[in-house]
């Protein structure tokens, strides 16, 4: 197994009860940061509703951490924002606030995506931002490259629609809204969905590569959390990747900030430095759970050192859910369900690096500790790098958590 590092600062944010699991990780040339937040060591957020200073906060936790692994902000590769959502708080606010407080950097900065939630873990609390950088094993800073298209998403100055490190390619999120702030098929999930992977893949290109070398896709939709209203998208955005497809993460939002739009989607892609295409092992474990429909995405995916799992769920090989509403039982299954694709790849929970877990949530941190509580009893010490994010519903009824996450060999 590759050597890895973590570091959790003292003093440094807490959800109130000890768990296993680290602010930051570095393993190889990858750097995974938690979730960072104004949350103190009590578990107190410290400026409720605030989200200028909230945002502050959260970026200086980060670069806190980056620090304590000896890296900067300028190594930073992605950077993904849980926001709760207002109508007096725009998107380009956020995003100026955050290239902010990045500085002035060496290079092009990181790709970002910005999520709307209705609520999070803790009452008060307005932004969640979780990261990636990259670092030489030596200690070097690595050259990267950026790929912009006039039509992609509006940002600042210090962040990149698309950037590119080594093998590794990450890219904001896109969607079907113009850089003058237009919504093409305003509504239309579907028609959306094809135009944000046609600008993903545009991007891509700009990059030296395409979606056939995506490694992991994260979809964000705005519906109301039944099979029946994602479904043809889903068909839709299957098409564009050919098998084996990437890991998938599906995510039901209940709006995005502009009412006409109804998908945001990202990607992170791999190919090889001499442009040739990166041999990849998609994995599926006998009688694993399955979608209502055929989809090409593969439950784990590795491609050289890094692995990638999809959003694993308690769902059966025929799409029922198990355990309706039941948290910690349904936590339960999820995790053991990332163990099967683990143990596929001949890994285990020692090589997570990095774990998302996306619950259905509206109790504070009541919720959150309910996951969290089970997920920690998985992870071997140190434990990975973590992030909880609640959402008002999962992509179908009765299921009340999401996980997915980084493995490295």
């Amino acid at each position: 197994m590759l050597p890895r590092r973590t570091f959790h600062p003292d003093g440094h944010l807490s959800i109130g009860i000890p768990l296993n699991h680290s602010h930051g990780i570095v393993c190889g040339e990858m750097v995974f940061i938690g979730g960072q937040a104004d949350i103190d060591a009590n578990a107190q957020v410290t400026c409720p509703n605030d989200i200028t200073e909230q945002t502050r906060i959260a970026m200086t936790g980060m670069i806190t951490v980056l620090h304590g692994l000896d890296c900067e902000a300028s190594d930073l590769v992605k950077l993904t924002a849980f926001y709760v959502i207002d109508d007096t708080i725009s998107e380009r606010l956020i995003l100026e606030l955050i290239a902010a407080q990045l500085g002035e950097l060496e290079g092009p900065g990181p790709a970002v995506t910005l999520v709307p939630i209705e609520t999070n873990c803790f009452n008060g609390l307005s932004i969640e931002i979780e990261g990636i950088a990259m670092r030489g094993q030596n200690g070097e800073r690595l050259s990267r490259s950026s790929a912009w298209i006039p039509d992609g998403c509006w940002l600042p100055s210090g962040l990149s629609q698309a950037i590119r490190c080594g093998q590794m390619i990450f890219t904001s999120g896109q969607t079907s809204e113009n850089h003058q702030g237009h919504v093409l098929h305003p509504g239309s999930l579907t028609e959306q969905s094809k135009i944000v992977l046609n600008k993903l893949d545009r991007l891509l290109n700009g990059l030296g590569a395409d979606l056939a070398d995506a490694v992991k896709t994260n979809v964000f939709n705005v519906e109301p959390g039944e099979m029946e209203s994602w479904k043809d998208a889903a068909l839709i955005r299957a098409s564009f990747f050919p098998e084996p497809g990437p890991a998938a993460t599906g995510l039901s939002l209940t709006r995005l900030p502009n009412p006409k739009l109804m998908v945001k989607n990202d990607v992170i892609a791999m190919r090889g430095i001499d442009g040739q295409r990166l041999p990849r092992v998609g994995v599926w474990p006998t009688d694993h759970w399955d979608w209502p429909v055929h989809l090409p995405y593969r439950h784990g995916l590795r491609v050289g050192d890094l692995v990638f799992l999809g959003g694993q769920v308690s769902l059966t090989a025929a799409s029922e859910i198990i355990d309706p509403a039941n948290m910690q039982a349904q936590t339960h299954t999820a995790m053991q369900n990332i163990q099967k694709v683990l143990a596929e790849l001949g890994l285990d929970f020692a090589h997570l690096v990095k774990i998302n877990a996306f619950y259905v949530g509206t109790k504070g941190q009541e919720d959150l500790l309910k996951n969290a509580t089970v997920r920690s009893e998985y992870y071997r010490s140190p434990g990975p790098a973590s992030t909880g994010i609640p959402f008002s519903y999962l992509a179908y009824e009765d299921m009340v958590i999401e996980i997915d996450c980084v493995a490295m060999v």
